[in-house]
């Protein structure tokens, strides 16, 4: 009998120590885990054949505002930018832009109309898609999630470093 019972005790008491656990969490006594927030690097992607290996943050800051429009080869720059409502083009607008996005869309109405620029950036859909702009064009430039860099594109070095790289410029955190 005892055999059967000191077994039964241990499984009521552990079932009982998991019920007031829950009824804690039930009656708001216990706090919910705040969602964990990931780190998201970007990498700067552009034609295998651009002579350029590096940028600063400035220059780099410079090229997606279209405010430097060709690379050192003189080839006029084409930025093709991430979906808007990616994680990606969200740090962009924190870390790059320092604006929202309907404020970088006035700024890029306002850059057109005053001539300072012959056009905006595009976007595209996906990493795959701005993968295969980039490669078609000489002198394009586009931002992808370093976790997700297509074939067949150069990464550039920003400030010396590469996505992943303690101190990496372009890391943002999103909720998973």
């Amino acid at each position: 009998m005892r055999r059967v019972i000191l077994p039964l005790f241990f499984a009521l008491s552990a079932l009982s120590g998991a019920l007031g656990g829950l009824n804690a969490a039930v009656a708001g006594d216990s706090k919910p885990a705040a969602p964990k927030q990931e780190a998201l690097g970007l990498a700067v992607i552009v034609h295998p054949k651009n002579p350029v290996k590096k940028l600063s943050f400035s220059e780099l800051r410079a090229f997606l505002k279209v405010k430097q429009q060709f690379w050192p080869n003189r080839q006029r720059c084409r930025v093709f930018l991430p979906p808007t409502r990616s994680a990606a083009y969200g740090i962009l607008l924190k870390r790059v832009y320092k604006m929202s996005h309907k404020k970088l869309q006035k700024y890029w109405v306002r850059q057109l109309f005053s001539g300072q620029i012959p056009s905006k950036p595009d976007f595209v859909s996906s990493s795959t898609a701005a993968g295969s702009q980039v490669r078609k064009a000489l002198g394009a430039l586009s931002i992808v999630p370093a976790n997700r860099v297509p074939k067949g594109v150069k990464v550039l070095l920003i400030d010396g470093k590469r996505p992943g790289d303690k101190g990496y410029a372009l890391v943002g955190t999103i909720k998973p």
